[in-house]
C-alpha cells in the first residue's frame, strides 16, 4: 500500500513538472522563470500576505527585525562597497575594483515605501555594474510609517544636492518599484525647480498611481503571483500619510510628464502594476518625451531580480540604455531626442 502510494505521489509530480515545462514552452517562457512563477511565488505564501492589509503592520515589525540586507561575501570580493551615514541613513556606493566608466547610477530600491533593502537589489546592482562600469549609490531612504513621503524626498533631495549636485549629464537615477516612484517623482521635482536633470531614468516595474484604482490593475490582480491590490494600497497610504493618494506628489502618474530626462521601463504583463508602466509610456509620448518601453511576456513584478533568462535579456538592455544614455550627453544630446520603443519581448 505504501508503495502503491509512492507511486501515485510520483505520478502527480511527473504530471506536475511535465505541465509546467509545456506550459513554459507554449508561453515562451523560460522554465525557471515558470517554476518561480507557478511554484516557488505560490509555495512562499507572498500573495496570500499581500492580500491581507491588517497584518501590514506585523509584517513590517517582522521585516525589521530582519533587514537590510547586507553585501554578500561574494558581491565584496567582486566590488569595493563602502558605507556613509547621512542625516541618519546609510548610503552605500559600490564600484568596481578596475577601471570605472565614470557613468553613477543613482539606484533606489523598492519595497513598497515600507521595507528596506532585500537581497535581490544587491543582484540587480551587481547585474547593472557589470554591464556599464557605474558606481552605484543605493540609500537606504527613509520609509513609513516611520516617515512619510515627506521625509523621503527631502533626504533624497539633500542626497543629490551633494557631490551629484554636479556631472548629472554621468548620472543615472534608476529604481524598481517604489523606487521607480520615487526615481520619477524625482525628476519632476528637480525640472519643476529648474534644476538639472540626469541623464536617464531607468525603471524596472516602478508603482505610479498609488490609488490602485486603475481597472486594467485589478483585472491583473489574479494573475499576479506575489501582489495584491490590498497590500499596496495599505502600503500607500501609510506613506503617504495624510495626502490624498491622488496628490500628484504621491503618485507621479498624475503629475506633468514633460521635461523628464530618457525613460526606459521595464514591466512584465503578470504584475499588478503593469498598467502604470503602459500608462507612463503613453503620457511620455504624448508630451514628446524621449521613451523606449521593454513588455517581457508572462513574467511577474522586478523579474529583473530573478536569476532567470529573462532577467539577463532585460538587464543587457538596461546596460545599453545606461551606456546610451551617458555617451549621448556628452557627446550629443539630440542624438537620444527619440529614440525608438524598447522591444516587446
Amino acid at each position: 500500500m505504501v508503495t502503491g502510494m509512492r507511486r501515485a505521489a510520483l505520478a502527480v509530480v511527473g504530471a506536475a513538472a511535465l505541465g509546467l515545462v509545456v506550459r513554459a514552452r507554449t508561453s515562451g517562457v523560460s522554465l525557471r522563470a515558470a517554476l518561480i512563477n507557478d511554484v516557488l511565488l505560490p509555495l512562499s505564501g507572498m500573495k496570500r500576505k499581500a492580500r491581507d492589509a491588517r497584518a501590514l503592520p506585523r509584517q513590517i515589525a517582522r521585516h525589521r527585525r530582519l533587514e537590510p540586507a547586507r553585501p554578500s561575501a561574494r558581491l565584496r570580493r567582486r566590488l569595493i562597497v563602502d558605507a556613509e551615514v547621512l542625516d541618519g541613513a546609510e548610503v552605500f556606493t559600490i564600484r568596481p575594483r578596475g577601471a570605472s566608466s565614470g557613468t553613477t547610477i543613482l539606484y533606489l530600491h523598492g519595497g513598497a515605501w515600507v521595507f528596506d533593502v532585500l537581497a535581490p537589489h544587491w543582484w540587480i546592482v551587481d547585474a547593472l555594474i557589470a554591464r556599464t562600469g557605474a558606481r552605484v549609490i543605493l540609500p537606504r531612504y527613509p520609509l513609513a510609517p516611520e516617515w512619510t513621503w515627506r521625509e523621503t524626498y527631502a533626504f533624497l533631495e539633500r542626497l543629490l544636492g551633494g557631490e551629484l549636485a554636479t556631472d548629472r549629464e554621468r548620472l543615472i537615477v534608476a529604481g524598481d518599484s517604489a523606487g521607480g516612484c520615487l526615481s520619477v517623482g524625482l525628476c519632476q521635482r528637480l525640472h519643476a525647480r529648474g534644476e538639472k536633470c540626469p541623464a536617464g531614468l531607468l525603471l524596472f516595474s516602478p508603482a505610479l498611481d498609488l490609488t490602485f484604482a486603475d481597472p486594467q490593475v485589478h483585472a491583473l490582480a489574479p494573475h499576479d503571483p506575489m501582489l495584491a491590490v490590498a497590500g499596496c494600497r495599505a502600503a500607500a497610504r501609510l506613506w503617504a500619510a495624510e495626502t490624498p493618494l491622488t496628490d500628484p506628489r504621491i503618485s507621479p502618474l498624475f503629475d506633468r510628464l514633460d521635461g523628464l530626462p530618457p525613460v526606459t521601463i521595464f514591466t512584465g504583463t503578470r504584475d499588478l502594476l503593469h498598467p502604470d508602466s503602459l500608462r507612463l509610456h503613453q503620457g511620455l509620448r504624448g508630451a514628446g518625451q524621449a521613451v523606449a518601453l521593454h513588455c517581457y511576456r508572462g513574467m511577474c513584478h522586478v523579474f529583473v531580480g530573478a536569476p532567470i533568462p529573462e532577467a539577463d535579456r532585460a538587464l543587457d538592455e538596461a546596460g545599453a540604455f545606461v551606456r546610451g544614455c551617458v555617451g549621448a550627453a556628452t557627446a550629443a544630446p539630440d542624438r537620444v531626442a527619440n529614440p525608438p520603443v524598447g522591444r516587446r519581448a
